[in-house]
């Protein structure tokens, strides 16, 4: 088993403890050998550990000499090692690396409604390009030392740890995240992660990657929602593009990070909303907005694939709809508003 190396960081917290309990031998040793009281024997040790050189408030014993001599080498020697890791955490720039993550974690604990994403190798980078491109608050988990640099420059949120631990996940405030999304690589990190996650939100949306038809049934056991196979994935767009390549390209409208001018967009609509209980010709979406509405998912239906013009939009409803970026900015506040 690989023991993980300790840090200046951790090495300097040892240290703090170490000192203390220095100071507290100190203090004990001065009233157990020399009946000094607690302020006298506060006092010897300071000085002895500082070595400033100040009058003694002891008259000191043999028994107490060799126990000044024995704190001084054990006490300075101490001071010396934290003074050489202050001086080298300055110069690897450590204490600002600890400012900057300090100032990531209060930010991460404020957040709400925002998407975690577990991994940030390839497929990673790729969710975090596409929730940035659609204005989404992401917080990134990595454990690869790698990939650090690379996360610092791209100035993104981020935790340096394993996303398996639960104190980890606390850390990106997972009870206020609106999902998760997992793409590790080792499909038992994945099932381990995605049970962790939903006992500490109950409510999460949880997207897990696959590599496996094994591995997406064990996922789908331990709470995923939706369970996504990457290689099975670029397999059919490999194919689909030597098949029907302009069917592909119409596909990528949205996701292939182009501005094209069109995107597609998936709204729910509000309970009392202008176009909660109206027909689909009378909503005014397509005469107000100039979207098409191409699919309607129903609360306890599944997905109806273009929907007639007589078709009735419900409060609860989510609407897959296509159009011009300008016109789908509109559309959230659209149906959401009362008329």
């Amino acid at each position: 088993m690989s023991h993980k190396e300790v840090g200046p960081e951790q090495k300097l917290k040892l240290v703090f403890v170490f000192m203390f309990f220095i100071v507290v031998g100190g203090v004990s040793g001065y009233m157990l050998l020399e009946d000094a009281s607690l302020l006298d024997s506060l006092y010897m040790t300071v000085i002895s550990l500082t070595t400033v050189g100040f009058k003694e408030a002891v008259e000191l014993r043999e028994q107490g000499k060799i126990f000044t001599i024995v704190l001084l080498f054990v006490g300075v020697g101490t001071l010396f090692y934290a003074g050489g890791l202050v001086v080298q955490m300055f110069i690897e720039g450590i204490f600002g690396d600890m400012l900057h993550r300090r100032k990531l974690e209060r930010r991460m604990t404020r957040m709400k409604d925002h998407y975690i994403v577990a991994g940030y190798g390839r497929v990673g980078q790729t969710v975090c390009n596409q929730l940035a491109l659609h204005g989404r608050n992401a917080v990134v988990i990595e454990s690869n030392p790698e990939l650090l640099d690379f996360l610092k420059q791209s100035e993104k949120n981020y935790i340096f740890g394993d996303a398996t631990q639960d104190e980890v996940l606390l850390k990106a405030n997972i009870t206020e995240a609106r999902a998760l999304i997992t793409t590790i690589a080792e499909e038992a990190h994945n099932v381990y992660l995605a049970l962790s996650a939903r006992q500490m939100n109950r409510d999460l949306f949880i997207i897990a990657r696959a590599d496996s038809k094994e591995a997406e049934i064990k996922l789908n056991r331990a709470g995923a929602n939706r369970v996504i196979c990457p290689h099975e994935l670029g397999g059919m767009r490999m194919a689909m593009a030597t098949i029907r390549p302009n069917l592909l390209d119409f596909m990528q409208i949205g996701t292939s990070g182009k501005d094209v001018g069109l995107s597609i967009e998936e709204v729910e609509v509000k309970p009392g909303s202008r176009v909660d209980g109206k027909a689909l010709k009378d909503s005014g979406i397509r005469a107000d907005l100039d979207l098409m509405v191409v699919a309607i998912r129903k609360e306890s239906e599944d997905m109806r694939i273009n929907p007639a013009a007589d078709a009735v939009i419900h409060g609860g409803d989510v609407l897959i709809v296509i159009g011009k970026n300008e016109n789908l900015a509109r559309f959230d506040e659209y149906v959401s508003n009362k008329s």
